[in-house]
Order: C-alpha cells, then sequence, then structure tokens
C-alpha cells in the first residue's frame, strides 16, 4: 500500500476535529479499518467516505456508535433489497 492511499490518524483527527477515541471505538466495531505502520496509525482512503459519515452521525446527529452501527447494516440491507426489487422488476417485464 502506497503512502498516497493512507492518511495518518493525527491528521484526520485535527483536520476534522475528532476524537482519536471516536475512530478507535469505530474500528473496534468493525465499521472501519485502521493500519499500522513504524507504531504510526492510519487510516486507508477507501475508507475516508465512510468514516466521514461515521463522524457527521456522531459529531452532527450525536447517534452513538452502537447506533451507527446499526444504520450502517440498516442501509446494507435496504440497498440489497433495492437490487433485489430491480432485478425482480427486470424479470417482470420480460412476461408483459
Amino acid at each position: 500500500m502506497s503512502d498516497e492511499e493512507m492518511i495518518p490518524l493525527e491528521t484526520f483527527c485535527t483536520y476534522y476535529h475528532v476524537e482519536r477515541s471516536f475512530i478507535e471505538t469505530l474500528e473496534s466495531y468493525g465499521l472501519v479499518s485502521i493500519s499500522s505502520r513504524e507504531e504510526q496509525r492510519f487510516i486507508l482512503m477507501e475508507e475516508m467516505v465512510e468514516l466521514e459519515k461515521f463522524s457527521r452521525l456522531y459529531y452532527d446527529l450525536n447517534i452513538n456508535v452502537p447506533g451507527i452501527d446499526a444504520l450502517k447494516h440498516l442501509l446494507e440491507k435496504v440497498k440489497e433489497l433495492q437490487q433485489e426489487t430491480d432485478n425482480l422488476r427486470a424479470r417482470l417485464r420480460i412476461y408483459e
């Protein structure tokens, strides 16, 4: 993994004004992955969108981490159901 694909955890926390413990709690719930290299912790660029979303939910809407975890699972389920609905509609068009 190149350095361009990783952001130091401290840099993210400073830029977004979030606590390091919040990010570590998200990691303990399995919501984000944090890499370690040379005793420094990094966030992968691919995690940034989710991490920004979680930060807004936590700090702006006052949703706790278990609530964020539940919301994430519900949104994934809605997405799966929407895909299933789209597939079923496509199959039904054959009979129209």
